[in-house]
């Protein structure tokens, strides 16, 4: 075969010789007379296990360094031989994925450089062995500029890929630990055994560990099943099926629960059987998903968008994967830079839809939050809300206690509903003279608080002594559409206590004292309008 372009494939068919094991350890002379006393496979040896041999009658127009690639995920063992025309055999370098390898790395698979003289002739003998071949291994001969561009693109898209599962999960695990939800447990999961498994399956754990006895690469088929596991309870608690499809939620749990036990099995189970049984799961879990999200989003479930987008990605990439190792279509362009740069765009939905979920869940805590702190009737805050305020203020302050006058007279004479009107128009003219130094607090029936904060010692005693025209102008205004109306009210400040809680009891005092003085006054001395104002020294 004449090396004259950039790129030359050899298709697995009826490349491949058998070869026993044990012969990997032999030398050149031996390889040489078991392939000739062997058949070689008749088409493919895709779906097999063990080790096989072939050899390539190559030449080369220019002094070049070729690297030759045979398209196999796993590589347990292999062996290389160059030997040019007229000149002794040369042991290339190793290509085993397993212990120190000193070939060029790149992602998914092993390159071997092959130096070559101008005009060179010879033949490239190349031995390997795995526990299972899951596609049609055929041999790609780039030329160094070509390997160079492959190698980049390999490397940075698959190690770019990988990163970012991994930092998508640390993100999910960093919200579990602050907010301890299941779902972003099970996200975390889902995203990170995804990305530890592709780290496995591309060789970065054999090349960070460079284990001599285990090969790191069929790792990610034995973590798969335990990350549908975490997508499966993930799927369930993000829709919510527990409560609204308790079916399809019992569904989801028990398949979780089927490929963790499964997952256990797998780990004694031949490769080969692991392989098939993973690869079963994965088009379960594909088409299940994609179900899922096409039922959520036609029950306005919005958080659907990103799911179903994310699995369909994925599963047109595996589909995509197989139709490139099919011996019908053989030769498509990087089928695992495919799936997993998919894989990263469905966790990256995944982590979306996350989001969704955490919106929806902030949305409903900041309800139930307001409406635990505000009361529904007037608007502002209720006794809990003003009890977080008080522990919270310090500085210079005033409280003061608001009641108002003829409430009963109110509700009795036109109606509870008139009373609530009443309130509410109150509380909005309270809110609306407060709202630059303080905030207004429901505390009873008719009862308010202010609470007023000030910036220094000379404001506080500004504020204090306006409090009594601030008092006056609101009954003056609430009198205009309630003439049986009045306030009594008692104030205490930060410079008369040591503590809230004492101003708080002071002011309830002195509105109580207010309220008293006003009545005696009216007794003794009936006003014409019996809510004129009392003024308060």
């Amino acid at each position: 075969m004449e090396l004259n372009s950039e790129h030359r494939l050899v298709a697995d068919h009826n490349l491949w010789y058998p070869l026993e094991p044990s012969l990997l350890q032999g030398d050149l002379a031996q390889l040489k007379s078991h392939v000739a006393a062997t058949e070689p496979v008749k088409g493919s040896i895709i779906g097999r296990a063990g080790a096989f041999i072939t050899h390539l009658e190559l030449a080369s127009g220019s002094s070049q360094t070729w690297f030759v690639i045979p398209s196999a995920n796993f590589i347990d063992s292999a062996v290389a031989y160059w030997q040019p025309e007229g000149k002794p055999a040369i042991k290339l370098a190793r290509l085993s994925q397993l212990g120190l390898s000193y070939t060029p790395r790149i992602m998914h698979a092993r390159a071997l450089p092959l130096p070559m003289a101008q005009d060179q002739r010879g033949t490239l003998w190349l031995a390997i062995s795995a526990k299972h071949f899951p596609t049609p291994v055929s041999i790609s001969l780039y030329s160094h500029q070509a390997f160079s561009k492959h190698q980049l693109l390999s490397n940075y898209v698959t190690g770019a890929s990988i990163v970012v599962m991994l930092t998508l999960a640390f993100l999910a695990l960093t919200i579990y630990m602050r907010t301890a939800e299941p779902l972003t447990l099970t996200c975390a999961g889902y995203v990170g055994l995804h990305g530890i498994g592709w780290a496995a399956a591309a060789g970065v754990l054999n090349d960070l560990l460079q284990p001599s006895q285990l090969n790191l690469t069929y790792a990610g088929m034995y973590l798969f099943p335990f990350a549908i596991a975490c997508a499966s309870l993930f799927t369930k608690a993000l829709f919510n099926c527990q409560e609204k499809f308790p079916r399809l939620g019992k569904r989801l749990g028990t398949l979780a629960k089927a490929v963790t036990a499964l997952g256990i099995v797998m780990l004694w189970l031949p490769f080969q059987i692991t392989f098939y049984l993973s690869h079963l799961i994965a088009a379960l879990w594909v088409g299940l998903s994609i179900w899922i999200g096409i039922t959520m989003l036609s029950n306005q479930d919005f958080r659907a968008k990103y799911y179903l987008f994310g699995n369909l990605c994925y599963s047109l990439s595996l589909l995509y994967y197989v139709i490139s190792h099919s011996l019908t279509a053989p030769g498509l362009p990087y089928p695992e830079l495919t799936v997993v740069a998919a894989l990263t765009i469905d966790c990256i939905c995944i982590l979306l839809s996350l989001s969704e979920w955490i919106k929806i869940k902030q949305n409903g805590f900041n309800r139930m939050f307001y409406e635990a702190r505000i009361d529904p009737l007037t608007k502002v805050g209720n006794r809990l809300f003003m009890n977080e305020k008080l522990s919270l203020l310090c500085g210079h302050h005033i409280i003061a206690f608001i009641d108002f006058d003829g409430m009963k007279n109110i509700n009795d004479t036109m109606g509870h509903d008139a009373g609530d009107r009443f309130l509410s128009q109150a509380a909005a003219l309270m809110r609306e003279r407060v709202a630059k130094t303080g905030e207004v607090f429901r505390t009873g029936g008719d009862e308010f608080v202010w609470l007023i904060q000030a910036a220094d010692r000379e404001e506080l005693v500004s504020l204090v002594g306006q409090l009594d025209k601030t008092v006056s102008e609101l009954e003056a205004s609430i009198r205009k559409s309630w003439p049986d109306a009045g306030i009594s009210f008692g104030l205490a400040s930060s410079l008369d206590c040591k503590s809230t809680s004492e101003c708080l009891r002071m002011a309830d005092r002195a509105m109580y004292q207010h309220k008293k003085s006003k009545k005696k006054t009216r007794h003794q001395a009936p006003l014409k309008n019996k809510w004129d104002k009392v003024e308060i020294n």
